[in-house]
């Protein structure tokens, strides 16, 4: 008779159960947290069940294969397989019947994919109704840069009202507040693109509440990072600061490099923001010693990789903000080639404008921030288009340099019909 995991049993009691606060978590809702994990690292279906984590438990399968593993650390927080209890057995083979899952597991789903692309099937379980819904989330992100947040968010608001719903209803589980949180945190950031402060901060505070109840300590450390930083671009650096501070610690020791130097590049904007240039130095270093070290594909919320080109990125933001002109413009030249989509080319323009005013060159700067304006009146993106209106109120009135600015910037009013 095989010996008890107790370990395994141990760590997975000590979580709390998404569904029924104060108890701990059940082996099912271990299995759909595990399954969620799995697809979103490798995007791979994976059907294990209560029934597989009670083999686990047991000891039935002493080693179980590599992307359970690591979705098992991720959702119960340790950094070694051996705090749960496994061990590889000494023939160096994974047990047969985790094998024989994991295959029958994967052509399963391999053969539901092909299928899918001419006849989707219907959702019969809660992993499949998860993927379904959280389906085109992926999507919608990666066209965020290039499409208009007008044309965008009213999909992304009608796929959270359904989403919503289906978790409310029938999803109230680990995965299932992922899948919220995820489609929450995109329209909380489509809403501040547009302008509309007031829905993103809401929007923003849901995603990182549904994230914690994911048990889920990257998404959640994501979810209040961006609205850290929602509230630094709002204008109160203080605030985004607590609130950066609040995502660094629900890292675990497992975090990848890529969120530990993007969440230090947040902080490095946002102490240089409050003037505090120590503080914010100091994340520069450290979001440089973490850049240097991001290696592989990004691993999910991030669904880009977080390389030394996008940190050079904000790394001139935080130096324009501490006036250090030279290094500032250094900077946006590692930044630029990487800066290929029109809205985040033309929000980091509006930062190299400020720069370039500072240094005296207040023309060039100019034509920078017209350059910007057009693309946020393009895309609809208030948020450009209001960064533009700040840099020209920080000019003198008289400015000549400033001319086909003003009448960039007074164009729309002179077209609308009265």
């Amino acid at each position: 008779m095989p010996e008890s995991n107790e370990l395994l049993r141990a760590a997975r009691e000590r979580v709390e159960s998404p569904s029924c606060p104060n108890e701990p978590m059940t082996r099912q809702e271990l299995a759909e947290a595990v399954n969620a994990q799995v697809y979103r690292v490798t995007e791979k279906v994976t059907a294990v069940d209560a029934n597989h984590v009670g083999k686990w438990e047991r000891g039935t399968i002493r080693w179980p294969a590599a992307h359970y593993r690591a979705a098992l650390r991720a959702v119960l927080d340790v950094a070694r397989d051996g705090e749960l209890g496994f061990r590889r057995p000494a023939c160096g083979n994974t047990d047969k019947v985790d094998r024989k899952t994991f295959l029958k597991t994967s052509l399963g789903a391999g053969a539901g994919v092909l299928v899918s692309r001419h006849l989707p099937a219907p959702c019969t379980d809660a992993d499949g109704l998860a993927a379904a819904v959280s389906g085109p989330t992926a999507h919608y992100r990666r066209m965020e840069a290039t499409v208009s947040s007008d044309r965008l968010a009213p999909a992304v608001d009608a796929q959270l009202s359904l989403a919503t719903g289906v978790v409310n209803d029938s999803l109230r589980t680990s995965t299932g507040f992922g899948v919220l949180a995820e489609i929450a945190g995109l329209a909380a950031w489509l809403a501040a693109d547009r302008g509309d402060t007031g829905t993103a901060r809401k929007r923003y505070s849901e995603a990182a509440q549904h994230a914690e109840r994911a048990h889920h300590p990257l998404l959640a450390s994501y979810m209040t990072a961006s609205l850290g930083h929602f509230a630094v671009d709002a204008g109160r650096p203080r605030q985004g600061v607590v609130l950066l501070e609040r995502a660094a610690s629900q890292l675990d020791k497992t975090a990848p490099d890529t969120a530990r130097a993007w969440l230090a590049s947040l902080h490095a904007v946002a102490y240089a923001r409050c003037g505090d240039r120590r503080a914010a130095l100091a994340s520069l270093r450290a979001a440089e010693g973490f850049t240097s070290r991001v290696r592989g594909e990004p691993q999910w919320p991030w669904i880009f990789t977080f390389d030394g080109a996008k940190a050079a990125r904000y790394r001139a933001e935080a130096l324009g903000r501490l006036g250090d002109v030279r290094a500032s413009r250094a900077a946006f030249d590692v930044a630029g080639p990487a800066l290929t989509a029109p809205k985040p080319r033309a929000m980091a323009q509006v930062e190299q404008a400020r720069v370039l005013v500072t240094a005296g060159l207040v023309g060039e700067g100019c034509q920078l921030a017209t350059e910007a304006l057009v693309i946020g009146h393009a895309y609809g993106s208030e948020r450009i288009i209001t960064r533009v209106r700040a840099f020209r109120a920080g000019l003198p009135i008289r400015t000549t340099e400033a001319s086909g600015l003003d009448d960039a910037l007074a164009a729309p009013y002179v077209r609308e019909t009265w």
